[in-house]
């Protein structure tokens, strides 16, 4: 089901709800979530859920974090503790990161810990058999580096210097990477195709063939055909192509390793573990499906029959692992789907320089909600207006509280005396709405889908609608301007503003989250007390405890 699910205008029920199912890429479970996570991929899903929530259609969410990645392994060895409880103990933190900021899924598991790992390795092996059943892997060797920093009696698998005890050259661009990855210009590269390998734990003393699988895809431009089908960007095309011109439609899916979900075959010489930027990164999605399913009864949105309109997002680091890895993955067998729609986002720095948890340059999610009278509300909206869709973008404390206070006191001013002429009305019976005033109100809600569109996806524009909504609002409102204003707002800025609109739509009377076929209903019945966004006004020397807040 590739055609976007239709979005009606403004007060129209919709006659075509679509099931809709939203899995962005995991977050490695090495540390917390920082704002460069949750102003990326994490809030515009979530902001997209509930604009199509808004709208009337079905749907579902789930999230994982990654406690087999090789950067767990680094930071539990450099703090001498077990890998497991350490990424299950950042899995606790990103979910209240992520909840800090509104930012909620249906499901939000560690599939490494405790039950969760047998249905873990359940959908892994059935994906892995599935792709050899298709006669899509490849067993080949590969040289890969070891280094000295164990003993003789450390296992082989360990000895290998990969993933995140590499660092190196990128043999396409020529800057830093390491891994298998280069940030700078999104491509993945073998070990021994590196330029000046050199291990971060010791130093390399050897190269040895190890056998791993291999994922190959055949037919010509399968993959660019499904890239164009998920609605992929030209930016993030290009990186895929140029890929595919290097090393063709294949990419590893397993690596030698002991941290990490095996798949066993006759051809390896070691112990192998699934890769977690292909084999494991599509596991984590159908490990929310599998859930996902027990949940409704329904077979797994991503089974290879499902009608489901699946959706995932990630940022530019990920591109080659979602349009080869995963990508690959679905194309490569006959049991599972590839996504629907992808969208990438590219970094947001902060104050000139990309988050980093190793030299403590970061802002965690959850630190600067817990700044005291912070509105998430409208936090959000300003995290949206940066969100790095179109190119790298820069948050700057001074510049975020100075919009923040300037769109905190545009938007509570005009609730407020909004529900002060409203609550000074005995009852609700005698309201009615503005039709002059839904005439605006459909323009802005069409203006915001527009942006919000499935196939050019701009988080970034939404709050441009709510604002000129905010400005339409003249003087002191009579019963009927302030009611319609009041739908109005609640309707437009759900998607950002979910604390401040909900509160707003049960005052009013209505059940349920904001629905656009509602925004003309009024309601006789008013219910509790007066809504207010929670939050005042900052100052920028209020966020440095959010700034000195370690992991």
């Amino acid at each position: 089901m590739n055609r976007s699910p239709p979005i009606p205008r403004l007060d129209v029920a919709n006659p075509y709800p679509a099931d809709v199912y939203i899995s962005p890429v995991n977050l490695t479970a090495n540390g917390r979530a920082h704002l460069g996570h949750a102003a990326g991929p994490f809030l515009r899903m979530d902001v997209l859920q509930r604009h199509l929530k808004r709208a009337g259609h079905h749907v579902r969410s789930g999230l994982t974090t990654d406690g087999f990645e090789n950067h767990v392994l680094v930071r539990a060895a450099r703090e001498n503790i077990d890998p497991s409880d350490m990424a299950h103990g950042f899995h606790v933190e990103i979910l209240d990161d992520l909840a800090s900021l509104s930012i909620v899924f249906d499901h939000f598991d560690d599939p490494a810990h405790g039950n969760n790992l047998r249905r873990f390795t359940n959908v892994s092996k059935a994906l892995m058999d599935a792709l050899y059943a298709a006669g899509s892997l490849q067993f080949r060797a590969v040289r890969l580096p070891m280094d000295d920093a164990g003993s003789a009696a450390t296992p082989k698998e360990e000895r290998f210097c990969i993933g995140a005890w590499l660092g190196a050259t990128c043999p396409v661009c020529g800057a830093s990477a390491g891994s298998f990855f280069c940030e700078q210009c999104g491509h993945h590269f073998e070990p021994d195709e590196a330029l000046k390998p050199v291990s971060k734990r010791g130093r390399i003393v050897d190269w040895a063939d190890n056998i791993s699988a291999h994922l190959s895809i055949l037919g010509t431009d399968r993959l660019l055909r499904s890239w164009y089908d998920a609605a992929v960007e030209s930016r993030f095309l290009e990186i895929g192509r140029r890929y595919v011109v290097h090393k063709g439609q294949q990419i590893r899916v397993t690596v030698p390793g002991l941290h990490g979900l095996p798949w066993s075959s006759r051809h390896f010489d070691t112990r192998q573990i699934l890769f977690s930027y292909s084999s494991l990164l599509y596991a984590h999605s159908l490990y929310c499906g599998d859930k996902d399913a027990e949940g409704s009864g329904n077979p797994s949105p991503f089974s290879r029959d499902s009608d489901v309109f699946l959706i995932s997002a990630t940022g530019i680091d990920n591109t080659l692992p979602m349009l080869v890895g995963v990508a690959g993955c679905a194309l490569g067998q006959n049991s599972f789907r590839p996504f629907d729609r992808v969208f990438f986002n590219h970094f947001l720095l902060l104050d000139g320089s990309k988050f980093s948890t190793s030299r403590g340059h970061v802002i965690w999610a959850g630190a600067i909600a817990r700044t005291p009278n912070m509105s998430v509300d409208v936090l959000r909206v300003y995290l949206s207006e940066i969100c790095p869709e179109d190119t790298q973008t820069n948050l700057v404390p001074s510049q975020l509280v100075d919009r923040y206070n300037a769109l905190l006191d545009r938007i509570s001013a005009a609730i407020d005396r909004c529900t002060a002429c409203i609550n000074a009305m005995p009852a609700l019976t005698e309201c009615s709405i503005d039709g002059t005033m839904m005439i605006t109100l459909d323009r802005l809600y069409g203006k915001q889908c527009a942006v919000l569109s499935l196939d050019h996806l701009r988080v970034s524009r939404a709050s441009r609608s709510v604002i000129e909504w905010v400005d339409y609002l003249e003087a002191t409102p009579d019963l009927q301007t302030a009611y319609t204003w009041l739908m109005g707002f609640s309707v437009l800025a759900w998607p950002l503003m979910p604390r401040i609109t909900g509160a707003l739509w049960h005052w009013l009377g209505h059940e349920g989250h904001p629905l656009a076929a509602c925004a003309s209903t009024p309601s006789s019945q008013r219910s509790g007390p007066v809504p207010k966004i929670e939050g005042r006004r900052l100052a920028t020397a209020e966020l440095i405890a959010a700034f000195q807040e370690t992991s």
